[in-house]
């Protein structure tokens, strides 16, 4: 039996910067290091269930745990059932996935999220608002599928009509939907106050997210302290609590002004990070971020070889200092 340290689940292509990283953290740590994609996907999933192979760390960025047909969702649940650490748990990150269900339990903890009605899968095409709800939500408002991702299915300008909502539910017929207060950001600096903040393995790193161009830049100390970005830390750390997850991330936005100035959790949980690098005038994560990321799992992936139990701290990292001075 062939036994991989490191198996990464992610499609993309070979001159992905993000493979090639993986490799050489590796390879610095002497670990067998696995890239499952499209074309060996089927090999893969059969070695593992006729125990060819095994796999000891799995870190999955492509499962759809919702389709029962799904490959990756398969090699995800074999290498668990082998007695393989998965990540995330394929059973915490299809329920927190659902933000139909993630909503609430952010809301029972406390955790300031939009204005939401949830609409289930089973109420009839005429369903409308009430004059209260559509009033919370203001117009226009944002119609989402619970369990959508990559902006798929989402409405951002709805008005509030019966058949505008019965039509952006048809989407996904068999989904719960989220109907949501639009949050408008502040700007901060040239930039909208919209965070893409990433959790790996009690590191916080924030970025600021631009939700139209998608273009992402690491927060400075500097930022944190004049922008006064600390909730961004606690906001993320309460949610890694809640949803038992070890690598993600999430979105949130700070609108309003004065004593109406407000963190809002946008984005539930995000439980396939976004990793592909891209050319500099392309949006897409910051380059020292992913490097950081992949010398992250890497190290994860030698302490669960060497049965060094991790020590999980709370930390804040942050873009590295520049030549000036970044002093507060």
């Amino acid at each position: 039996m062939a036994v991989y340290d490191l198996a990464f689940v992610f499609v993309g292509d070979k001159s992905e910067s993000l493979i090639k990283w993986l490799r050489q953290e590796c390879s610095f740590r002497k670990l067998k290091f696995l890239w499952i994609n499209e074309p060996n996907a089927p090999e893969m999933l059969q070695k593992i269930l006729s125990r060819k192979i095994k796999i000891n760390f799995l870190v999955d960025n492509e499962s759809n745990y919702y389709n029962p047909d799904d490959i990756y969702t398969k090699i995800c649940y074999a290498a668990k059932d082998q007695g393989g650490r998965v990540v995330d748990d394929p059973d915490d990150a299809r329920t927190y996935a659902d933000k139909s269900v993630t909503h609430f339990d952010f809301v029972e903890a406390g955790l300031p999220v939009p204005y939401t009605v949830v609409v289930r899968n089973w109420q009839p095409d005429d369903f409308s608002l009430s004059s209260g709800q559509l009033k919370r939500l203001g117009k226009p408002f944002i119609i989402k599928p619970a369990r959508g991702f990559g902006q798929h299915g989402v409405v951002k300008d709805a008005s509030g009509d019966i058949t505008q909502i019965a039509e952006a539910r048809h989407f996904s017929r068999g989904d719960n939907f989220l109907l949501q207060e639009k949050i408008v950001p502040l700007v901060l600096g040239d930039v909208p106050a919209w965070f893409r903040v990433y959790y790996l393995f009690g590191e916080i790193i924030p970025c600021f997210w631009h939700p139209e161009t998608g273009h992402y830049r690491h927060v400075t100390l500097r930022e944190m302290n004049k922008y006064r970005l600390l909730p961004l830390a606690r906001y993320v750390s309460e949610i890694a609590r809640i949803v038992k997850m070890k690598f993600f991330s999430t979105e949130i936005a700070v609108s309003g002004q004065g004593k109406e100035r407000r963190f809002v959790i946008i984005d539930y949980v995000n439980d396939q990070v976004e990793l592909c690098v891209r050319p500099t005038k392309i949006a897409g994560p910051v380059p020292e971020v992913v490097h950081h990321v992949t010398e992250t799992l890497a190290e994860q992936a030698w302490m669960h070889k060497v049965g060094k139990k991790p020590i999980i701290h709370r930390a804040l990292w942050l873009a590295k200092a520049q030549t000036e001075d970044e002093s507060i």
